[in-house]
This record gives C-alpha cells, sequence and structure tokens, in this order.
C-alpha cells in the first residue's frame, strides 16, 4: 500500500516537476494554469492525454491533436521517478535521507528538463534550493550548518578548479550546480556524482559518435549525467569509495 501511494504522489510530482523545467527557463507560467496546452499546436489536452507515463505508451510518443512526436522527456520523468523514489524508501525508510534526496531529485529533474530543452540552468532555481537548505539548517541544526557551509566552500574550490582548467565537456552552470550539490549532501556524494557524470557522458557521447559523426559540432547537455551519477549516489556512493580507499 506504501508502495502504491509513493508511486501515484511520484507520478503526481513528476508532471509538475516537468511542468516547471519546461516552462520557468521561457518565463511562461506554470501555476493556476487553467488546462494544459500541446507543445506544438498548443490545443488543450484532453484527460487521456495526460496520464503520466500511460498517455505517452497509448498515443505511441505522439501528441493526439497533432500527431507530432512528443519529448520523451515526459516518459523519462514520470517513469524514473516512482522507480528511484520507491526503491529510496525500500532502503531508508521514511527517514531524514529518503528527504533529502527526494527534494534533491526533484531539483535534478527540473533542472534536467530545462537543460534538455534550453541548455540553460536557472540560477533562480538553484538560489531557491540553497536558501530552503540553509534555512532549514539554520533553524534546527546551525552545526551541520557549518559544516554544510565547509563542504560548499571545499566544492567551490575543486569544482571551479576543474571547470578552469578542463573547460570542456561542461558549463559554468553545471559547475554551480555540482558546488550546491556539495553543500545539499556532501564533497564526496558531490564528487562520486561527477565520476559518474563524466564516465557515462564520455561512454554514451562515444558510442553515439560511432553512429552520428556530426554529433561532435553539438552542444551537449550535462545535467542529465549528473541526475545519473545522483541516481546512483544512495546505493552504491559508499561503496564506490570503500573500494577507492581500501582496496
Amino acid at each position: 500500500m506504501v508502495y502504491l501511494i509513493l508511486s501515484t504522489y511520484s507520478l503526481i510530482l513528476a508532471s509538475f516537476l516537468h511542468v516547471v523545467g519546461s516552462n520557468y527557463p521561457i518565463r511562461r507560467p506554470f501555476f493556476f494554469r487553467k488546462s494544459s496546452e500541446c507543445d506544438h499546436c498548443g490545443k488543450k489536452l484532453r484527460a487521456i492525454d495526460m496520464i503520466p507515463v500511460m498517455s505517452f505508451v497509448i498515443l505511441k510518443g505522439r501528441s493526439n491533436c497533432c500527431n507530432e512526436r512528443m519529448s520523451r522527456t515526459y516518459f523519462i520523468v514520470e517513469l524514473l521517478s516512482p522507480i528511484f523514489i520507491c526503491t529510496l524508501y525500500s532502503v531508508y525508510g521514511f527517514n531524514y535521507s529518503f528527504y533529502v534526496h527526494v527534494f534533491i531529485f526533484s531539483l535534478l529533474i527540473i533542472l534536467y528538463v530545462s537543460d534538455i530543452f534550453y541548455l540553460h540552468i536557472p540560477n533562480l532555481i538553484l538560489l531557491v534550493y540553497f536558501l530552503s537548505f540553509a534555512g532549514f539548517y539554520g533553524l534546527t541544526n546551525r552545526d551541520m550548518l557549518s559544516d554544510q557551509l565547509y563542504q560548499l566552500f571545499m566544492g567551490f574550490v575543486i569544482f571551479l578548479g576543474t571547470y578552469f582548467l578542463v573547460r570542456r565537456g561542461f558549463g559554468f552552470g553545471d559547475i554551480k550546480l555540482l558546488i550546491l550539490l556539495c553543500f545539499l549532501l556532501s564533497l564526496k556524494e558531490a564528487l562520486f556524482i561527477f565520476v559518474i557524470a563524466v564516465f557515462s557522458g564520455v561512454t554514451l557521447i562515444g558510442v553515439a559518435y560511432m553512429f552520428q559523426k556530426e554529433l561532435k559540432a553539438k552542444k551537449i547537455p550535462f545535467v542529465p549525467f549528473i541526475l545519473v551519477g545522483f541516481l546512483c549516489s544512495p546505493f552504491i556512493s559508499d561503496y564506490f569509495w570503500e573500494f577507492i580507499f581500501h582496496r
């Protein structure tokens, strides 16, 4: 029963986060909208067009009104959310780590959609999440706030240094996100996420380039790979660092 409730609310959350990620970067309102509209022709969507996951499958990935191809991000976000959140619950239950990771997951879903659609990471979204965590720590545990600010400072030094040394494959928005993850999680987890993101990114792009030579000239969003790293982090980050330092 718990998993059914979690899955239901996860799907609702996923749909809302996708709306935020696809609308906020272009300053299109996403609160208090009268109705949802087709991304292509602007027609009002029917209830059958908005069933999470199922609508994409039933309509075979095309809009019902104009038969244009729908973005796969709808399907990915709506499928991924209940799987990740239910798995997270099975490992952590309803403890502090569960809520923190769900909160950060919501951030990354918004930025995933924004980066895929517009290659843009909105600064205000990052600021809202930073202030939310800072306010929470400030009210509940000031010692933890000090610890997390130290993690933030160390992440700032390491990732900013990495950006100026490498400066290829990711933009400054990606670096700001990784620095924020040092504050929201820890430097160790942010480094793990970065390692997995780089590895998965290089692997996928390398394979894709073998079949699509013109891919080299295109800008590739990096947030999807950061999301991959984050999805792995709650479950294998500790094992990864244990293997690195104790082998």
